[in-house]
């Protein structure tokens, strides 16, 4: 991306994601998103303690006792292999899968509100809503780097960049998830996505950033808060 696409789209989104939507010029993002995620893959996966959770999580099972040690053993070497691979993958479809994904909750959302956004257009603006969420990656690298090991669940909270960053390290269950999801970043993609979607979906920018954000904060209920609580995620 040249230095007056950035600039417009760090000074003036409003102007430029309208733009972007209509040339469907969503490249640039993905691979931002992409690049800055295995970037923070390949210097977080050898730190990241893949053994430790399989541990607890045998230790957890009822007869955990009658395991052996060469199932243990064949236990955690399949549980770094997968952690890594699965890392790894991420890195390259998930933010398609993420953009996608936000992509078609906005799209049906403002068709609800009385909006007639065309999906190429709102996949755009998804896909740059992926931005703020690829500059964390990249500031999570140093704070990984300073941590010799790390649970893969602290992964997403190693930058002090939400609220959860006041509760002490470690500190797990649903005040902490919302407190953690109220970030920084998140809000920054937010306000980028309702700035994006009101010409988009042919809305003013009240209903495009009321939208946007009863749907940020549905999605954080049930996907960080509710569901974790039900799947006895302390």
């Amino acid at each position: 991306m040249s230095a007056v696409p950035l600039r417009d789209f760090l000074l003036a989104p409003a102007t430029f994601l309208p733009r972007a939507a209509e040339r469907r010029h969503f490249w640039p993002a993905m691979v931002a998103a992409m690049v800055a995620a295995l970037a923070l893959s390949v210097a977080a996966v050898p730190r990241i303690d893949f053994e430790k959770a399989a541990v607890d999580a045998l230790d957890a099972r009822e007869g955990a006792a009658q395991i052996t040690p060469s199932e243990r053993e064949a236990t955690l070497t399949t549980a770094r292999r997968v952690g890594a691979l699965a890392a790894y993958a991420g890195s390259a479809a998930g933010p398609w899968l993420s953009a996608l994904g936000m992509a078609i909750a906005l799209w049906l959302a403002f068709k609800v509100v009385g909006g007639h956004p065309g999906f190429p257009g709102t996949f755009t603006v998804a896909a740059w809503g992926l931005v703020p969420g690829a500059a964390q990656n990249v500031l999570a690298i140093p704070a990984v780097l300073a941590r010799p090991r790390f649970l893969p669940d602290e992964l997403g909270r190693i930058l002090p960049s939400g609220l959860g960053a006041l509760l002490p390290w470690g500190t797990t269950g649903p005040l902490a998830s919302m407190l953690w999801s109220l970030d920084l970043f998140a809000l920054w993609s937010v306000v980028l996505v309702a700035a994006g979607m009101a010409p988009v979906a042919g809305v003013s920018r009240r209903r495009a950033a009321i939208t946007v954000v009863v749907l940020w904060l549905s999605f954080v209920a049930v996907f960080r808060v509710a569901l974790p609580a039900l799947g006895g995620a302390r």
